[in-house]
Protein backbone atom coordinates (compact mmCIF):
# COMPACT_ATOMS: atom_id res chain seq x y z
CA UNK A 1 0.00 0.00 0.00
CA UNK A 2 1.07 3.63 -0.52
CA UNK A 3 2.76 5.11 2.55
CA UNK A 4 2.54 8.74 3.61
CA UNK A 5 5.60 10.28 5.24
CA UNK A 6 7.11 13.76 5.06
CA UNK A 7 9.75 15.21 7.35
CA UNK A 8 11.57 18.54 7.32
CA UNK A 9 15.16 18.94 8.45
CA UNK A 10 17.89 21.57 8.50
CA UNK A 11 21.63 21.46 7.86
CA UNK A 12 24.30 23.15 9.94
CA UNK A 13 27.45 24.83 8.69
CA UNK A 14 29.84 22.30 7.18
CA UNK A 15 27.11 19.76 6.39
CA UNK A 16 25.61 21.08 3.15
CA UNK A 17 28.22 19.93 0.61
CA UNK A 18 28.67 16.40 2.08
CA UNK A 19 24.89 15.97 2.28
CA UNK A 20 24.42 17.11 -1.32
CA UNK A 21 27.05 14.55 -2.37
CA UNK A 22 25.22 11.93 -0.32
CA UNK A 23 21.80 12.46 -1.90
CA UNK A 24 23.32 12.70 -5.41
CA UNK A 25 25.51 9.63 -4.71
CA UNK A 26 28.65 11.51 -5.73
CA UNK A 27 32.23 11.30 -4.50
CA UNK A 28 32.68 8.85 -1.65
CA UNK A 29 28.92 8.17 -1.62
CA UNK A 30 28.87 6.85 -5.20
CA UNK A 31 27.28 3.40 -5.50
CA UNK A 32 28.30 0.75 -8.05
CA UNK A 33 25.83 0.12 -10.87
CA UNK A 34 24.93 -3.31 -9.49
CA UNK A 35 24.04 -1.97 -6.04
CA UNK A 36 20.47 -2.75 -4.98
CA UNK A 37 19.74 0.81 -3.89
CA UNK A 38 19.02 2.68 -7.12
CA UNK A 39 19.45 6.40 -7.77
CA UNK A 40 16.34 6.95 -9.89
CA UNK A 41 16.61 10.66 -10.69
CA UNK A 42 18.51 13.81 -9.73
CA UNK A 43 18.11 17.46 -10.59
CA UNK A 44 18.55 21.07 -9.48
CA UNK A 45 17.18 24.50 -10.25
CA UNK A 46 17.19 28.24 -9.48
CA UNK A 47 20.97 28.13 -8.95
CA UNK A 48 23.09 31.31 -9.02
CA UNK A 49 25.02 31.69 -12.26
CA UNK A 50 28.27 30.62 -10.60
CA UNK A 51 26.65 27.30 -9.54
CA UNK A 52 24.40 26.51 -12.49
CA UNK A 53 26.67 23.78 -13.85
CA UNK A 54 27.93 22.55 -10.48
CA UNK A 55 25.19 22.66 -7.82
CA UNK A 56 27.53 21.32 -5.15
CA UNK A 57 29.53 24.55 -5.46
CA UNK A 58 26.55 26.41 -3.95
CA UNK A 59 26.60 24.14 -0.91
CA UNK A 60 30.39 24.41 -0.61
CA UNK A 61 30.10 28.19 -0.51
CA UNK A 62 27.25 27.94 2.03
CA UNK A 63 29.47 25.81 4.28
CA UNK A 64 32.27 28.34 3.92
CA UNK A 65 30.42 31.67 4.21
CA UNK A 66 27.33 31.09 6.38
CA UNK A 67 27.54 32.10 10.04
CA UNK A 68 28.94 29.54 12.46
CA UNK A 69 25.52 28.96 13.99
CA UNK A 70 23.67 29.49 10.70
CA UNK A 71 21.57 27.09 8.64
CA UNK A 72 23.02 26.10 5.29
CA UNK A 73 19.96 24.31 3.88
CA UNK A 74 16.50 22.93 4.59
CA UNK A 75 15.40 19.53 3.39
CA UNK A 76 12.19 17.63 2.69
CA UNK A 77 12.47 13.85 2.96
CA UNK A 78 9.34 12.32 1.42
CA UNK A 79 8.20 8.72 0.97
CA UNK A 80 7.01 8.16 -2.60
CA UNK A 81 4.32 5.62 -3.55
CA UNK A 82 5.74 2.43 -4.98
CA UNK A 83 2.49 2.10 -6.95
CA UNK A 84 3.81 4.76 -9.35
CA UNK A 85 6.58 3.92 -11.80
CA UNK A 86 9.92 5.68 -12.02
CA UNK A 87 8.79 8.43 -14.41
CA UNK A 88 5.51 9.04 -12.56
CA UNK A 89 7.39 9.44 -9.28
CA UNK A 90 9.72 11.93 -10.92
CA UNK A 91 6.78 14.00 -12.17
CA UNK A 92 5.28 13.94 -8.67
CA UNK A 93 8.51 15.28 -7.13
CA UNK A 94 8.84 18.03 -9.76
CA UNK A 95 5.19 19.01 -9.18
CA UNK A 96 5.85 19.26 -5.42
CA UNK A 97 8.97 21.38 -5.97
CA UNK A 98 7.04 23.68 -8.28
CA UNK A 99 4.28 24.27 -5.72
CA UNK A 100 6.42 24.47 -2.56
CA UNK A 101 9.69 26.04 -3.75
CA UNK A 102 8.79 27.54 -7.10
CA UNK A 103 11.32 30.12 -8.23
CA UNK A 104 12.03 31.42 -4.71
CA UNK A 105 14.98 29.22 -3.65
CA UNK A 106 17.93 27.37 -5.17
CA UNK A 107 17.32 23.64 -4.79
CA UNK A 108 18.72 20.19 -5.52
CA UNK A 109 16.87 16.87 -5.32
CA UNK A 110 17.41 13.14 -5.71
CA UNK A 111 15.12 10.11 -5.74
CA UNK A 112 16.48 6.97 -4.05
CA UNK A 113 14.90 3.53 -4.35
CA UNK A 114 16.41 1.00 -1.91
CA UNK A 115 14.83 -2.42 -1.30
CA UNK A 116 12.23 -2.55 1.46
CA UNK A 117 12.19 -5.22 4.17
CA UNK A 118 9.25 -6.92 2.42
CA UNK A 119 11.24 -7.27 -0.78
CA UNK A 120 9.43 -4.47 -2.64
CA UNK A 121 10.56 -0.98 -3.53
CA UNK A 122 11.08 1.81 -1.00
CA UNK A 123 11.29 4.99 -3.12
CA UNK A 124 11.80 8.31 -1.38
CA UNK A 125 12.94 11.80 -2.32
CA UNK A 126 15.49 14.17 -0.77
CA UNK A 127 14.81 17.82 -1.64
CA UNK A 128 17.31 20.28 -0.18
CA UNK A 129 17.07 24.01 -0.78
CA UNK A 130 18.78 27.19 0.33
CA UNK A 131 16.83 29.51 2.62
CA UNK A 132 18.27 32.46 0.72
CA UNK A 133 15.55 34.09 -1.40
CA UNK A 134 16.10 34.83 -5.08
CA UNK A 135 15.71 38.56 -5.82
CA UNK A 136 17.36 38.73 -9.28
CA UNK A 137 20.36 40.63 -7.89
CA UNK A 138 23.63 39.11 -9.08
CA UNK A 139 26.03 38.46 -6.21
CA UNK A 140 29.32 36.59 -6.02
CA UNK A 141 29.58 33.71 -3.50
CA UNK A 142 31.17 35.91 -0.84
CA UNK A 143 28.35 38.50 -0.95
CA UNK A 144 25.54 35.98 -1.54
CA UNK A 145 25.75 34.63 2.02
CA UNK A 146 26.32 37.95 3.84
CA UNK A 147 23.74 39.54 6.09
CA UNK A 148 20.86 41.07 4.15
CA UNK A 149 20.79 44.85 3.78
CA UNK A 150 17.13 45.90 3.71
CA UNK A 151 17.94 49.53 2.79
CA UNK A 152 20.43 48.65 0.04
CA UNK A 153 19.76 45.03 -0.99
CA UNK A 154 22.40 45.13 -3.74
CA UNK A 155 25.08 45.80 -1.11
CA UNK A 156 24.13 42.94 1.20
CA UNK A 157 23.50 39.24 0.92
CA UNK A 158 20.39 37.43 -0.27
CA UNK A 159 17.60 37.58 2.29
CA UNK A 160 16.77 34.50 4.32
CA UNK A 161 13.19 33.25 4.51
CA UNK A 162 13.46 31.55 7.89
CA UNK A 163 11.72 34.10 10.08
CA UNK A 164 11.76 33.04 13.76
CA UNK A 165 8.62 31.14 14.77
CA UNK A 166 7.27 29.63 17.96
CA UNK A 167 7.01 25.85 18.26
CA UNK A 168 3.18 25.77 17.87
CA UNK A 169 3.50 27.80 14.66
CA UNK A 170 6.13 25.43 13.31
CA UNK A 171 3.92 22.42 14.06
CA UNK A 172 0.92 24.03 12.39
CA UNK A 173 3.06 24.88 9.36
CA UNK A 174 4.33 21.29 9.11
CA UNK A 175 0.80 19.88 9.43
CA UNK A 176 -0.43 22.16 6.65
CA UNK A 177 2.51 21.07 4.47
CA UNK A 178 1.69 17.40 5.07
CA UNK A 179 -1.93 18.03 4.12
CA UNK A 180 -0.77 19.63 0.87
CA UNK A 181 1.46 16.64 0.17
CA UNK A 182 -1.44 14.24 0.75
CA UNK A 183 -3.55 16.07 -1.83
CA UNK A 184 -0.70 16.32 -4.36
CA UNK A 185 0.32 12.67 -4.01
CA UNK A 186 -3.25 11.32 -4.18
CA UNK A 187 -3.88 13.48 -7.24
CA UNK A 188 -0.99 11.78 -9.03
CA UNK A 189 -2.15 8.33 -7.92
CA UNK A 190 -5.60 9.06 -9.32
CA UNK A 191 -4.08 10.39 -12.55
CA UNK A 192 -2.11 7.12 -12.90
CA UNK A 193 -5.33 5.10 -12.55
CA UNK A 194 -4.39 3.68 -9.16
CA UNK A 195 -6.94 3.09 -6.42
CA UNK A 196 -4.40 3.42 -3.56
CA UNK A 197 -4.32 6.63 -1.53
CA UNK A 198 -2.07 7.96 1.23
CA UNK A 199 -3.18 9.58 4.46
CA UNK A 200 -0.98 11.91 6.48
CA UNK A 201 -3.28 11.57 9.48
CA UNK A 202 -2.34 9.41 12.45
CA UNK A 203 -4.16 6.12 13.06
CA UNK A 204 -5.95 7.76 15.96
CA UNK A 205 -7.14 10.63 13.73
CA UNK A 206 -8.36 8.05 11.20
CA UNK A 207 -10.30 6.19 13.91
CA UNK A 208 -8.17 3.04 13.57
CA UNK A 209 -7.62 1.22 16.84
CA UNK A 210 -4.27 -0.56 16.37
CA UNK A 211 -0.58 -0.03 16.86
CA UNK A 212 1.40 1.35 13.91
CA UNK A 213 3.12 -1.43 11.98
CA UNK A 214 6.02 0.76 10.88
CA UNK A 215 9.06 1.49 13.02
CA UNK A 216 9.42 4.90 14.61
CA UNK A 217 12.53 7.00 13.99
CA UNK A 218 13.62 6.33 17.58
CA UNK A 219 13.45 2.58 16.95
CA UNK A 220 15.23 2.86 13.61
CA UNK A 221 18.12 4.66 15.30
CA UNK A 222 18.65 1.79 17.74
CA UNK A 223 21.90 0.02 16.76
CA UNK A 224 20.44 -3.48 16.85
CA UNK A 225 17.51 -2.56 14.57
CA UNK A 226 19.68 -0.57 12.17
CA UNK A 227 22.21 -3.40 12.04
CA UNK A 228 19.47 -5.92 11.31
CA UNK A 229 18.34 -3.77 8.39
CA UNK A 230 21.91 -3.39 7.13
CA UNK A 231 22.39 -7.16 7.34
CA UNK A 232 19.19 -7.64 5.37
CA UNK A 233 20.42 -5.26 2.65
CA UNK A 234 23.77 -7.06 2.52
CA UNK A 235 22.04 -10.43 2.18
CA UNK A 236 19.84 -9.12 -0.63
CA UNK A 237 22.85 -7.60 -2.38
CA UNK A 238 24.68 -10.92 -2.22
CA UNK A 239 21.64 -12.77 -3.51
CA UNK A 240 21.40 -10.27 -6.36
CA UNK A 241 25.02 -10.91 -7.31
CA UNK A 242 24.37 -14.65 -7.27
CA UNK A 243 21.40 -14.17 -9.63
CA UNK A 244 23.61 -12.18 -12.00
CA UNK A 245 26.04 -15.10 -12.13
CA UNK A 246 23.19 -17.46 -12.99
CA UNK A 247 21.90 -15.13 -15.71
CA UNK A 248 25.36 -14.83 -17.23
CA UNK A 249 25.64 -18.62 -17.34
CA UNK A 250 22.19 -19.04 -18.83
CA UNK A 251 22.83 -16.43 -21.50
CA UNK A 252 25.69 -18.58 -22.86
CA UNK A 253 23.73 -21.84 -22.71
CA UNK A 254 21.67 -23.66 -25.41
CA UNK A 255 18.94 -23.84 -22.79
CA UNK A 256 18.25 -20.12 -23.22
CA UNK A 257 17.81 -20.44 -26.98
CA UNK A 258 15.38 -23.36 -26.54
CA UNK A 259 13.29 -21.36 -24.05
CA UNK A 260 13.22 -18.47 -26.52
CA UNK A 261 11.81 -20.77 -29.19
CA UNK A 262 9.15 -22.06 -26.79
CA UNK A 263 8.11 -18.50 -25.86
CA UNK A 264 7.88 -17.48 -29.53
CA UNK A 265 5.78 -20.54 -30.35
CA UNK A 266 3.37 -19.79 -27.49
CA UNK A 267 3.14 -16.11 -28.49
CA UNK A 268 2.31 -17.09 -32.10
CA UNK A 269 -0.44 -19.45 -30.94
CA UNK A 270 -2.03 -16.77 -28.75
CA UNK A 271 -1.83 -14.26 -31.63
CA UNK A 272 -3.65 -16.74 -33.92
CA UNK A 273 -6.45 -17.04 -31.34
CA UNK A 274 -6.91 -13.26 -31.32
CA UNK A 275 -6.98 -13.13 -35.14
CA UNK A 276 -9.67 -15.84 -35.36
CA UNK A 277 -11.80 -14.07 -32.73
CA UNK A 278 -11.57 -16.82 -30.16
CA UNK A 279 -12.32 -15.42 -26.75
CA UNK A 280 -10.78 -18.20 -24.70
CA UNK A 281 -7.29 -18.72 -23.34
CA UNK A 282 -5.01 -21.61 -24.17
CA UNK A 283 -5.85 -24.44 -21.80
CA UNK A 284 -3.68 -24.78 -18.75
CA UNK A 285 -3.16 -28.46 -19.48
CA UNK A 286 -1.83 -27.89 -23.01
CA UNK A 287 0.33 -24.97 -21.86
CA UNK A 288 1.84 -27.08 -19.07
CA UNK A 289 2.39 -30.10 -21.34
CA UNK A 290 4.23 -27.94 -23.87
CA UNK A 291 6.47 -26.53 -21.17
CA UNK A 292 7.17 -30.00 -19.79
CA UNK A 293 8.09 -31.29 -23.26
CA UNK A 294 10.33 -28.25 -23.80
CA UNK A 295 12.07 -28.69 -20.46
CA UNK A 296 12.52 -32.42 -21.05
CA UNK A 297 14.17 -31.63 -24.37
CA UNK A 298 16.30 -28.97 -22.70
CA UNK A 299 17.47 -31.38 -20.02
CA UNK A 300 18.98 -33.62 -22.72
CA UNK A 301 21.20 -30.80 -24.01
CA UNK A 302 24.66 -30.92 -22.50
CA UNK A 303 26.70 -27.76 -22.10
CA UNK A 304 30.27 -27.63 -20.88
CA UNK A 305 29.29 -24.48 -18.99
CA UNK A 306 26.50 -26.06 -16.96
CA UNK A 307 27.23 -28.81 -14.47
CA UNK A 308 24.78 -31.21 -12.83
CA UNK A 309 24.21 -28.75 -9.99
CA UNK A 310 23.52 -25.90 -12.40
CA UNK A 311 20.71 -27.78 -14.16
CA UNK A 312 18.35 -27.50 -11.21
CA UNK A 313 19.06 -23.80 -10.86
CA UNK A 314 18.47 -23.34 -14.58
CA UNK A 315 15.06 -25.04 -14.44
CA UNK A 316 14.15 -22.77 -11.54
CA UNK A 317 15.09 -19.73 -13.62
CA UNK A 318 13.09 -21.02 -16.63
CA UNK A 319 9.87 -20.24 -14.76
CA UNK A 320 10.74 -16.56 -14.93
CA UNK A 321 12.11 -16.65 -18.47
CA UNK A 322 9.05 -18.22 -20.11
CA UNK A 323 6.00 -16.17 -21.04
CA UNK A 324 3.24 -15.37 -18.57
CA UNK A 325 0.65 -18.14 -18.08
CA UNK A 326 -2.82 -17.80 -19.71
CA UNK A 327 -5.79 -16.33 -17.90
CA UNK A 328 -7.16 -19.77 -17.02
CA UNK A 329 -5.06 -20.49 -13.95
CA UNK A 330 -6.80 -23.57 -12.51
CA UNK A 331 -4.26 -25.39 -10.34
CA UNK A 332 -2.90 -28.70 -11.54
CA UNK A 333 -1.35 -31.17 -9.09
CA UNK A 334 2.43 -31.01 -9.25
CA UNK A 335 5.25 -32.52 -7.34
CA UNK A 336 6.52 -30.13 -4.66
CA UNK A 337 9.85 -28.59 -5.54
CA UNK A 338 12.21 -27.94 -2.68
CA UNK A 339 13.39 -24.32 -2.76
CA UNK A 340 17.10 -23.87 -3.18
CA UNK A 341 18.75 -21.02 -1.34
CA UNK A 342 20.71 -18.65 -3.63
CA UNK A 343 24.48 -18.77 -3.19
CA UNK A 344 25.96 -16.30 -0.73
CA UNK A 345 27.92 -13.84 -2.89
CA UNK A 346 30.24 -12.90 0.00
CA UNK A 347 30.99 -16.54 0.78
CA UNK A 348 31.45 -17.41 -2.88
CA UNK A 349 33.88 -14.57 -3.50
CA UNK A 350 35.59 -15.21 -0.18
CA UNK A 351 36.08 -18.83 -1.25
CA UNK A 352 37.62 -17.69 -4.56
CA UNK A 353 39.90 -15.29 -2.67
CA UNK A 354 41.05 -17.97 -0.20
CA UNK A 355 41.75 -20.42 -3.03
CA UNK A 356 43.67 -17.71 -4.88
CA UNK A 357 45.70 -16.87 -1.75
CA UNK A 358 46.51 -20.57 -1.24
CA UNK A 359 47.53 -20.85 -4.90
CA UNK A 360 49.81 -17.84 -4.49
CA UNK A 361 51.44 -19.45 -1.42
CA UNK A 362 51.86 -22.78 -3.20
CA UNK A 363 53.35 -21.10 -6.27
CA UNK A 364 55.60 -18.90 -4.11
CA UNK A 365 56.91 -21.99 -2.28
CA UNK A 366 57.58 -23.65 -5.62
CA UNK A 367 59.52 -20.57 -6.74
CA UNK A 368 61.55 -20.65 -3.50
CA UNK A 369 62.24 -24.38 -3.93
CA UNK A 370 63.38 -23.73 -7.48
CA UNK A 371 65.74 -20.98 -6.31
CA UNK A 372 67.21 -23.19 -3.57
CA UNK A 373 67.73 -26.03 -6.05
CA UNK A 374 69.46 -23.69 -8.50
CA UNK A 375 71.83 -22.56 -5.75
CA UNK A 376 72.53 -26.17 -4.76
CA UNK A 377 73.28 -27.02 -8.38
CA UNK A 378 75.55 -23.99 -8.59
CA UNK A 379 77.34 -24.84 -5.36
CA UNK A 380 77.90 -28.55 -6.12
CA UNK A 381 80.77 -28.08 -8.66
CA UNK A 382 82.32 -25.39 -6.45
CA UNK A 383 82.35 -27.83 -3.52
CA UNK A 384 83.81 -30.56 -5.73
CA UNK A 385 86.57 -28.14 -6.82
CA UNK A 386 87.35 -27.30 -3.19
CA UNK A 387 87.59 -30.99 -2.27
CA UNK A 388 89.77 -31.72 -5.31
CA UNK A 389 92.18 -28.92 -4.44
CA UNK A 390 92.25 -30.07 -0.84
CA UNK A 391 93.19 -33.62 -1.84
CA UNK A 392 95.87 -32.54 -4.37
CA UNK A 393 98.20 -30.32 -2.40
CA UNK A 394 101.60 -30.04 -4.21
CA UNK A 395 104.73 -31.21 -2.41
CA UNK A 396 107.21 -28.58 -3.56
CA UNK A 397 106.41 -26.31 -6.48
CA UNK A 398 103.22 -24.27 -6.99
CA UNK A 399 102.09 -24.20 -3.36
CA UNK A 400 101.32 -20.48 -3.45
CA UNK A 401 99.12 -20.80 -6.54
CA UNK A 402 97.41 -23.87 -5.06
CA UNK A 403 96.67 -22.03 -1.82
CA UNK A 404 95.22 -19.05 -3.76
CA UNK A 405 93.10 -21.30 -6.00
CA UNK A 406 91.80 -23.18 -2.97
CA UNK A 407 90.97 -19.95 -1.16
CA UNK A 408 89.15 -18.53 -4.20
CA UNK A 409 87.16 -21.73 -4.67
CA UNK A 410 86.24 -21.79 -0.98
CA UNK A 411 85.09 -18.15 -1.12
CA UNK A 412 82.95 -18.84 -4.18
CA UNK A 413 81.40 -21.87 -2.53
CA UNK A 414 80.79 -20.01 0.77
CA UNK A 415 79.07 -17.15 -1.10
CA UNK A 416 76.64 -19.58 -2.76
CA UNK A 417 76.19 -21.48 0.51
CA UNK A 418 75.47 -18.28 2.50
CA UNK A 419 72.95 -17.12 -0.11
CA UNK A 420 71.27 -20.54 -0.01
CA UNK A 421 71.10 -20.57 3.78
CA UNK A 422 69.81 -16.98 3.96
CA UNK A 423 67.12 -17.67 1.38
CA UNK A 424 66.12 -20.85 3.20
CA UNK A 425 65.97 -19.12 6.59
CA UNK A 426 63.77 -16.26 5.29
CA UNK A 427 61.38 -18.69 3.61
CA UNK A 428 58.60 -17.34 1.38
CA UNK A 429 58.75 -13.54 1.16
CA UNK A 430 56.52 -10.88 -0.40
CA UNK A 431 58.87 -10.87 -3.39
CA UNK A 432 58.07 -14.54 -3.95
CA UNK A 433 54.35 -13.87 -3.66
CA UNK A 434 54.56 -11.01 -6.15
CA UNK A 435 56.37 -13.27 -8.62
CA UNK A 436 53.73 -15.94 -7.98
CA UNK A 437 50.96 -13.47 -8.88
CA UNK A 438 52.78 -12.56 -12.09
CA UNK A 439 53.22 -16.26 -12.91
CA UNK A 440 49.48 -16.97 -12.38
CA UNK A 441 48.47 -13.91 -14.42
CA UNK A 442 50.69 -15.01 -17.30
CA UNK A 443 49.87 -18.72 -17.38
CA UNK A 444 46.26 -18.67 -16.06
CA UNK A 445 44.85 -15.29 -17.19
CA UNK A 446 41.16 -16.23 -16.86
CA UNK A 447 41.60 -17.56 -13.32
CA UNK A 448 43.64 -14.48 -12.39
CA UNK A 449 40.91 -12.17 -13.74
CA UNK A 450 38.25 -14.09 -11.80
CA UNK A 451 40.27 -13.77 -8.58
CA UNK A 452 40.83 -10.03 -9.10
CA UNK A 453 37.09 -9.54 -9.62
CA UNK A 454 36.36 -11.42 -6.38
CA UNK A 455 38.89 -9.27 -4.51
CA UNK A 456 37.29 -6.09 -5.86
CA UNK A 457 33.80 -7.25 -4.80
CA UNK A 458 35.05 -8.12 -1.30
CA UNK A 459 36.70 -4.69 -1.02
CA UNK A 460 33.48 -2.98 -2.04
CA UNK A 461 31.45 -5.02 0.46
CA UNK A 462 33.96 -4.22 3.21
CA UNK A 463 33.97 -0.53 2.32
CA UNK A 464 30.17 -0.39 2.28
CA UNK A 465 30.01 -2.17 5.63
CA UNK A 466 32.42 0.34 7.16
CA UNK A 467 30.50 3.30 5.76
CA UNK A 468 27.24 1.86 7.07
CA UNK A 469 28.83 1.46 10.50
CA UNK A 470 29.96 5.08 10.37
CA UNK A 471 26.42 6.22 9.48
CA UNK A 472 25.06 4.05 12.30
CA UNK A 473 27.13 6.09 14.76
CA UNK A 474 26.14 9.41 13.19
CA UNK A 475 29.41 10.04 11.32
CA UNK A 476 29.77 11.17 7.72
CA UNK A 477 32.37 8.57 6.79
CA UNK A 478 34.70 5.86 8.13
CA UNK A 479 38.42 6.49 8.72
CA UNK A 480 40.63 5.22 5.88
CA UNK A 481 43.93 3.45 6.23
CA UNK A 482 47.00 5.62 5.70
CA UNK A 483 45.27 8.90 6.54
CA UNK A 484 45.54 11.25 9.51
CA UNK A 485 42.51 13.04 10.94
CA UNK A 486 42.67 16.15 13.08
CA UNK A 487 39.89 17.59 15.20
CA UNK A 488 37.77 17.48 18.31
CA UNK A 489 36.35 14.20 19.64
CA UNK A 490 32.55 14.35 19.72
CA UNK A 491 32.00 10.81 21.02
CA UNK A 492 34.31 8.22 22.59
CA UNK A 493 33.03 4.99 24.13
CA UNK A 494 33.17 1.25 23.69
CA UNK A 495 31.19 1.54 20.43
CA UNK A 496 33.78 3.72 18.73
CA UNK A 497 34.98 7.29 18.29
CA UNK A 498 33.39 10.11 16.28
CA UNK A 499 35.71 13.01 15.44
CA UNK A 500 34.88 16.41 13.94
CA UNK A 501 37.32 17.21 11.13
CA UNK A 502 37.59 19.83 8.42
CA UNK A 503 35.97 17.44 5.92
CA UNK A 504 33.12 16.33 8.20
CA UNK A 505 32.65 13.83 11.02
CA UNK A 506 34.71 10.64 10.83
CA UNK A 507 34.24 7.34 12.68
CA UNK A 508 37.18 5.44 14.25
CA UNK A 509 37.07 2.07 16.02
CA UNK A 510 37.13 2.18 19.81
CA UNK A 511 40.55 2.76 21.37
CA UNK A 512 41.89 3.66 24.80
CA UNK A 513 43.48 6.97 25.71
CA UNK A 514 41.15 9.14 23.62
CA UNK A 515 38.83 11.41 25.59
CA UNK A 516 35.64 13.13 24.47
CA UNK A 517 35.87 16.91 24.12
CA UNK A 518 39.62 16.98 23.41
CA UNK A 519 41.38 17.42 20.07
CA UNK A 520 43.68 14.77 18.59
CA UNK A 521 45.68 13.78 15.53
CA UNK A 522 44.56 10.21 14.78
CA UNK A 523 46.65 8.37 12.18
CA UNK A 524 45.09 5.16 10.84
CA UNK A 525 47.82 2.62 10.07
CA UNK A 526 45.41 -0.20 9.34
CA UNK A 527 46.01 -2.54 12.28
CA UNK A 528 46.99 0.26 14.69
CA UNK A 529 46.64 3.99 15.35
CA UNK A 530 49.13 6.73 16.15
CA UNK A 531 47.44 9.03 18.67
CA UNK A 532 48.69 12.54 19.39
CA UNK A 533 46.73 15.01 21.50
CA UNK A 534 46.61 18.63 20.38
CA UNK A 535 47.34 21.22 23.06
CA UNK A 536 46.41 24.87 22.94
CA UNK A 537 49.29 27.29 23.41
CA UNK A 538 48.16 30.05 25.80
CA UNK A 539 49.03 33.57 24.75
CA UNK A 540 50.65 35.85 27.36
CA UNK A 541 47.63 38.17 27.42
CA UNK A 542 45.12 35.34 27.90
CA UNK A 543 44.20 34.38 31.45
CA UNK A 544 42.28 31.46 32.93
CA UNK A 545 39.15 33.56 33.44
CA UNK A 546 38.92 34.10 29.69
CA UNK A 547 39.34 30.36 29.13
CA UNK A 548 36.42 29.68 31.43
CA UNK A 549 34.26 32.31 29.79
CA UNK A 550 34.31 34.59 32.85
CA UNK A 551 34.17 38.35 32.49
CA UNK A 552 35.18 40.52 35.42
Amino acid sequence: MAIGRLSVGIGKKGKASPHAQYIAREGKYAKPSYHEEKLENTGHGNMPKWAEHDPNYLWQMADEHERKNGTTYREHVIALPRELDKNQRHELVKDWIKSEIGDKHAYQYAIHNPPAMDGGEQPHAHIMFSERLIDNIERDPDQYFKRHNSKNPDKGGAKKANTPKMSPDRKAELKAMRDRWEKTCNSHLEKAGRYERISMKSLKEQGIDREPVNLTMVQIQKPEIRQAYINELDAREQAYQAKLDIYRTLNTSPLTELNKQIREQQANEQAKQVDTGLDRPVSTERHTDERERGLQAASSIKSHKLGQGDTGASRAEDKTLTSAPPRDRRPKPQRPVEPTAPPDAFKENRKIFVEYAEKIETTAKAILTSQLKALKDKGAPLLAKCEKLRDNEPLFFGKDKWAKDKQDALKAFDAVKDKHNSLNDKGVTDEHRERAKQHIAKHEPSYHAKAQQAIEILRELSRAKKEDKAKQHGADFHAQQGKTYTGKILQADENGIVQQTRDGTVYHPAMSGVEQGKSYNLENNGSSYNVQQEYEIRKPDKNLDQDRGMVR
